[in-house]
C-alpha cells in the first residue's frame, strides 16, 4: 500500500478506523463527504507507507496509528501531489519525553531525516479538542511539510503546477506576509498584547508557521477575523477554509 497515486484511489477503511474517528476526532465529522472520503484514503496511504514505533513501553494500536495519521493528513486535503515523501518513522511516547538537545520535556519532535516524534496523551487530547489551538500533530507535521524543500523556514513548498512568472508571484506574495505577520507578532508579544497565536510562534519563522497552522485549523474565525492576509495565504496554501467548518460547528465545541 505504499503507492500513492493507486492508494487515493479509494476510501474505503475497516469500521473499527472509522469508528475511531467519529469518536476520537471530531473535527472528522465537521468535513464534508468529499472531504472525508479523501482523508479517509490519505489515511489509508500513510499507515501503508510509514512505520510507526512505540517508545517508553508505548504499545502502537490502530487508534494511535489512525488518530496520527488523521490529524498528519488533514494538511494534505485537495492536494495533487505527494506530500510527506521524506517521512519515514513516527515515534510515540506515552507522555511528553525529553529533548535529545537539552533536558526540556516535549510534546513532539519533527527531524529533517524523516522522524517524528509524538506524545500519546497529547496526540489523542489534540484530536478530541479541535478548536482550542493546541494540536501537536498539525504542528509538527506543519514543521514536515516546511521541509519538503530541505530548509526550515517557514516557507514550504509553493506554487506548484503553475507557470514560472505565478510561481515567482506566489513566493513574492508569502514573503512579504511571513514577513509582515511574523514581525507583528513578535511585537504584540514585547508588548504583553493577547494575540490569537501562541507566543512560541514569536521563536523564528519556522515555529511561526507551524504555530500559524495549528491556529488555521482550530481558531479559523479568530485568525480570520485577526489577520485576514495570513488566513488568505494559508488557505491557498492548504486549500480549506476551516472558518466555514467552525460556522457550523455546535457554539460549545468552539468555545
Amino acid at each position: 500500500m505504499n503507492n500513492w497515486f493507486e492508494t487515493l484511489r479509494t476510501g474505503d477503511i475497516p469500521i473499527q478506523w472509522e469508528e475511531t474517528l467519529q469518536r476520537g476526532s471530531p473535527i472528522y465529522r465537521f468535513l464534508s463527504e468529499s472531504d472525508r472520503r479523501e482523508l479517509r484514503s490519505y489515511i489509508l496511504w500513510f499507515i501503508g507507507s510509514k512505520k510507526f514505533e512505540g517508545c517508553a513501553g508505548l504499545v502502537i494500536t490502530d487508534e494511535i496509528r489512525v488518530l496520527v495519521a488523521a490529524q498528519a493528513c488533514l494538511l494534505l486535503l485537495h492536494r495533487e501531489t505527494p506530500c510527506y515523501e521524506r517521512l519515514r518513522l513516527i515515534r510515540v511516547y506515552p507522555g511528553a519525553s525529553y529533548a535529545q538537545s537539552s533536558t526540556e520535556r516535549v510534546l513532539g519532535e519533527s527531524w529533517q531525516h524523516g522522524v517524528v516524534e509524538l506524545a500519546w496523551d497529547s496526540v489523542r487530547g489534540g484530536a478530541a479538542n479541535p478548536f482550542d489551538g493546541d494540536n501537536v500533530v498539525l504542528h509538527e507535521f506543519a514543521h514536515q511539510l516546511d521541509d519538503e524543500d530541505g530548509k526550515t523556514d517557514g516557507t514550504p513548498l509553493l506554487g506548484r503546477g503553475l507557470t514560472y512568472p505565478e510561481h515567482a508571484g506566489v513566493y513574492t506574495a508569502w514573503a512579504r506576509m511571513l514577513s509582515t505577520e511574523y514581525d507583528d507578532l513578535r511585537q504584540d508579544i514585547e508588548r504583553g498584547r493577547k494575540t490569537v497565536m501562541d507566543s512560541y510562534g514569536g521563536s523564528n519563522h519556522a515555529e511561526f508557521f507551524a504555530v500559524t497552522t495549528e491556529c488555521f485549523f482550530e481558531k479559523p474565525q479568530q485568525l480570520l477575523k485577526k489577520h485576514p492576509h495570513l488566513y488568505a495565504e494559508l488557505k491557498r496554501f492548504y486549500r480549506q477554509d476551516p472558518a466555514a467548518w467552525c460556522a457550523e460547528a455546535p457554539e460549545d465545541a468552539t468555545a
